[in-house]
């Protein structure tokens, strides 16, 4: 098999193991899947390239995602580049083999968002789907090849079924007629697409209580700025709608910290936001401008100390967060997928907390756990394999 070294998104990581498979057979092949959804992603791609060529001389070295789609320039020195167009047509119909016990499926990718600092809608401009027939397949493809549970990414999942005469709520209508199906996790999903419709499709099928929301900000004057069309008011009425649905519910956010115009007023409006509202992990991006997007003009006034403080106390907060929230599930009895073995093995539960288990488990098996302890992780000790 080709070599991978995959960067970036769940999405990317997709497409990178699809393409490994395109190429299986053949040894002598290095792919790295590049990414720039930051500047220091796009530096570490870069360095991530340039290393494969110094250490493997003699090798085919394949420059491929969306760095490299980006800045081709940068990666002239490889054997092929495969931009992102390129790559979709070449990997439409191969399945890709992951290492993981979760089973990654693209149903969409693309993105026509305005956001001012956003660099994917130049990088994965053409919105594609996978029909639902063909999504269908490769669940039931993936529960033969034993996976207990599916990952739905895309670039933008709300997306899915653009320009045709469907959509999520068409695909999960579908999905719920299927028998044994895995439990299925969505990605992330954008605030708008948050419906009380897709949460009763949601509702039909084994779906994990867990949202990953890219919410980036919850100060309308810093939302308004990055283009982002709605307000923190919006995205608390979208929190709602989660909760009086699902129980257990584990709600995910992408914040960007730093954002030009975004003072001490604005950051604490944020963090009152997070801090309000049950989240139970975050992803914090210090900005950094991105040439070609709107809000490169902007520039980069505030100051990177301020950016990593700011980081610094969300991340403290989320954690004393995840700490409550791990101690109301103390005496419950859950399911957790298995995901990573070592001294001690560990899996995820369907609201994606993950749990240090008492004894050794099989990879990608799924387990009826009762949470003991918890430490900033869940402990729990196993009662049973599921049959799945």
């Amino acid at each position: 098999m080709p070599k991978l070294i995959n960067l970036g998104c769940k999405l990317n990581q997709y497409d990178g193991h699809a393409l490994k498979s395109l190429y299986r057979g053949l040894t002598d092949i290095i792919i790295v899947n590049t990414c720039c959804v930051t500047k220091e992603a796009e530096i570490k791609s870069l360095k991530k390239f340039r290393r494969a060529l110094r250490l493997n001389p003699y090798a085919k070295v394949i420059a491929t995602g969306c760095a490299s789609h980006h800045d081709p320039g940068k990666y002239n020195k490889a054997y092929k580049i495969i931009n992102n167009m390129e790559r979709s047509g070449l990997i439409s119909a191969t399945k890709p083999e992951p290492e993981k016990a979760r089973y990654f499926l693209k149903i969409q990718d693309g993105c026509n968002g305005k956001c001012n600092y956003c660099i994917v809608p130049k990088v994965r401009d053409r919105i594609i789907s996978k029909g639902i027939n063909e999504v269908v397949n490769e669940i039931e493809w993936a529960h033969k090849q034993a996976y207990k549970e599916i990952v739905l990414v895309g670039a933008n999942l709300g997306l899915y079924g653009f320009n045709q005469d469907w959509n999520l709520i068409d695909l999960f209508a579908e999905l719920s007629h299927m028998p044994d199906i895995p439990r299925i996790r969505l990605s992330s999903i954008e605030p708008r697409f948050i419906t009380h419709n897709l949460l009763i499709a949601l509702s039909s099928i084994p779906f994990c209580p867990h949202f990953h929301i890219p919410i980036q900000s919850a100060d309308d004057f810093i939302l308004a700025r990055m283009g982002r069309g709605y307000s923190a008011a919006e995205i608390e009425n979208k929190i709602k709608l989660i909760n009086d649905r699902f129980d257990r519910v584990a709600i995910g956010a992408d914040i960007i910290v730093g954002y030009p115009g975004e003072d001490d007023s604005s950051f604490n409006n944020t963090l009152r936001f997070i801090e309000k509202n049950n989240f139970t992990h975050l992803h914090v991006f210090p900005y950094s401008p991105r040439p070609g997007t709107a809000a490169f003009d902007l520039g980069d006034p505030v100051p990177k100390y301020v950016k990593k403080n700011r980081l610094h106390i969300l991340y403290d907060l989320i954690k004393e967060k995840q700490r409550r929230f791990g101690e109301q599930m103390i005496g419950s009895v859950v399911d957790v997928i298995v995901d990573k073995a070592g001294l001690k093995d560990s899996g995820l539960t369907d609201n994606y907390l993950r749990v240090i288990l008492n004894h050794k488990a099989k990879i990608g098996d799924i387990y009826k756990v009762k949470i003991e302890s918890s430490n900033e992780t869940l402990f729990g000790t196993i009662l049973e394999r599921r049959n799945y």
